[in-house]
């Protein structure tokens, strides 16, 4: 029962392994992981609260380029000289004099950041509580080897000690 157990756990720290190196190859060049027609975003604010807050992973459909106003979008933005993903809804859109389209969002500080067709990522399409915090930390390279590496060494560990003892009880029999 107890290898049933520790085969299980094993399975499940390679499944976490391969997801997060298939994840960290889809990583584009913004920081946004981009899988087929979607990306994975983890929301930074509170802004959206209740419905959505800051740890969240949105999934983003990222062919839809047509928004309006009251849509949740994930967009790129500069933040001292920094690029940010962030998430949030438009409250309004107006048209510049080159007749292109800008986009309102409320930020944290109550100011309003105008953003046009070019920063936009695309529109949410679903939300998954608390995953995108998770995911975070597994595409680092800490926890990366806490979640994956490390038990898989220490069940290995076990399993060789668990072989030595019962070489030692065969030669005691013997």
């Amino acid at each position: 029962m107890l290898k049933k157990i520790v085969l299980f756990i094993y399975i499940i720290i390679i499944g976490i392994a391969i997801t997060i190196i298939i994840l960290s190859n889809s990583v584009t060049e913004t920081g946004i992981i981009a899988i087929n027609n979607n990306a994975l975003v983890t929301v930074d604010n509170n802004l959206l609260k209740p419905k959505i807050v800051a740890g969240d992973l949105v999934v983003v459909d990222i062919t839809t380029n047509k928004v309006k106003e009251d849509d949740i979008i994930s967009y790129v933005t500069l933040d001292e000289d920094k690029t940010i993903i962030r998430t949030n809804k438009i409250v309004a859109t107006t048209k510049d004099e080159n007749n292109n389209k800008i986009y309102s969002l409320k930020v944290e500080n109550g100011e309003i950041e105008n953003i046009d067709d070019s920063c936009i990522i695309g529109k949410v399409k679903t939300t998954i509580p608390f995953l995108g915090n998770i995911l975070t930390y597994l595409m680092t390279t800490k926890g990366f080897l806490t979640v994956t590496l490390l038990p898989a060494i220490i069940i290995l560990i076990g399993y060789i000690i668990s072989f030595i003892l019962s070489l030692s009880k065969r030669k005691r029999i013997i």
